[in-house]
């Protein structure tokens, strides 16, 4: 379906001469992503409101994003299996945010934080069947990565990525 509409956005601009049609591919694929961003953002907003916790879904998004545009990981064969992964990790943030209470509450987060930092600064970037890396990819995503785990601020975030 995003294929389809991709498709029809970049024939109308071509049309209208605001693209040129030797691209065609890579428009296409910007777009599909695009939208595809675009459907994950109203998803995690949708889930925000519903379960009445838009900050630990922002603050998931807000760390999220950034780390699993440069670390790799699991990246879904289409866009709908994409989404689906990606409500259910925002829907289990907001259930432990609502259900984990008391000491647990406190001490999760920190263990959380320092647990994934280690691993991901041993193992990331992370390639996957459906996305694999070469040498230059590594690199450049290696280096990113530490930036990210430093300072997430400096660095560019893609709405998340699969």
């Amino acid at each position: 379906m995003l294929q389809r509409i991709s498709e029809d956005i970049v024939s109308w601009q071509i049309k209208k001469n605001l693209l040129k049609d030797d691209q065609r591919a890579l428009y296409l694929y910007a777009y599909e992503v695009l939208i595809n961003q675009i459907i994950n953002i109203v998803v995690a907003v949708f889930i925000a409101v519903i379960m009445r916790a838009p900050m630990p879904v922002f603050v998931f998004l807000a760390s999220y994003i950034p780390l699993r545009s440069y670390c790799g990981g699991y990246h879904a064969r289409t866009n709908g299996v994409c989404t689906v992964v990606s409500a259910i990790l925002i829907l289990i943030v907001c259930l432990l945010e609502k259900y984990i209470v008391g000491t647990v509450a406190l001490i999760l987060p920190i263990a959380g934080f320092l647990i994934s930092g280690i691993l991901i600064f041993k193992f990331a970037p992370v390639p996957d069947r459906n996305k694999l890396l070469d040498e230059e990819e590594t690199s450049r995503y290696r280096s990113k990565k530490q930036t990210v785990l430093v300072n997430g601020s400096n660095c560019r975030c893609d709405i998340l990525v699969c």
